[in-house]
């Protein structure tokens, strides 16, 4: 497994969770925003008990948060037998993804207790911001897993101006309404240090933009949430 490295103590990253997070090294995205583009390539490789070991080190959590990069990019048998045994320690594990391998995430279903899957933005952008033409169909593939197999997850978008504006989060919502999505969240753009320059000198949308359309997105999803210093549930 191509691994990055290891955050020992998380509050914010497994709802609910304190969380050790693991990064795994590699992405089939290139998302102009990106804060974690260093781990597009780098790392070491390093087997998956090694991984297990160094969590297992850290007694103060409850579980774990495997993020990216892209997680399932990732050998899939390698992944399975880290589950397995992270399950073993009576660990509860969430995954980060973006939705791009539906068919690794469908055998993985099993094993895991909360995923959080990004949506960049309307399917038409999907392309230009992911850098893959079919990046927005194999999204969708995901989409419906979640949904028909009833575990616990999110669908996330990171809001950011010239890749998603009111009216882009609008028919977002009304996509995640015919998947029949329960939970949205809209998270706080941070131009500084992103993959792309230009996105660096974007300014970000203000705090008051994010509660005016999570608002208007409670007519097309049951729970919307808006990560802006803070969590905030919308009512």
């Amino acid at each position: 497994m191509r691994y990055g490295g290891i955050l020992d103590l998380s509050t914010v990253d497994f709802p609910k969770k304190l969380c050790a997070v693991v990064f795994f090294v590699g992405c089939p995205f290139r998302c102009p925003y990106c804060q974690n583009y260093r781990l597009f390539s780098g790392g070491i490789e390093v087997k998956p008990e090694e991984i297990a070991k160094k969590v297992r080190e850290n007694y103060l959590i409850e579980g774990v948060c495997l993020t990216g990069g892209e997680p399932l990019l990732q050998n899939i048998d390698e992944m399975k037998e880290l589950l397995k045994i992270l399950k073993d320690y009576g660990l509860a594990i969430k995954l980060d993804t973006n939705g791009y391998y539906p068919e690794k995430l469908e055998k993985l279903l099993n094993y895991l207790d909360y995923i959080a899957m990004d949506f960049k933005t309307i399917p038409e952008k999907y392309p230009k911001v992911t850098g893959k033409e079919d990046s927005y169909e194999r999204f969708s593939e995901s989409l419906k897993l979640l949904v028909d197999f009833n575990i616990d997850y999110e669908i996330r978008t990171t809001v950011v101006p010239t890749i998603t504006d009111r009216e882009d989060l609008i028919r977002m919502g009304e996509i995640l309404r015919e998947f029949n999505v329960k939970r949205y969240v809209l998270q706080q753009f941070r131009n500084e240090d992103v993959y792309d320059e230009k996105f660096r000198e974007i300014k970000p949308y203000p705090k008051d933009f994010y509660f005016e359309v999570g608002r208007i997105l409670r007519d097309y999803v049951d729970e919307v949430i808006v990560r802006f210093e803070g969590e905030h549930v919308i009512t």
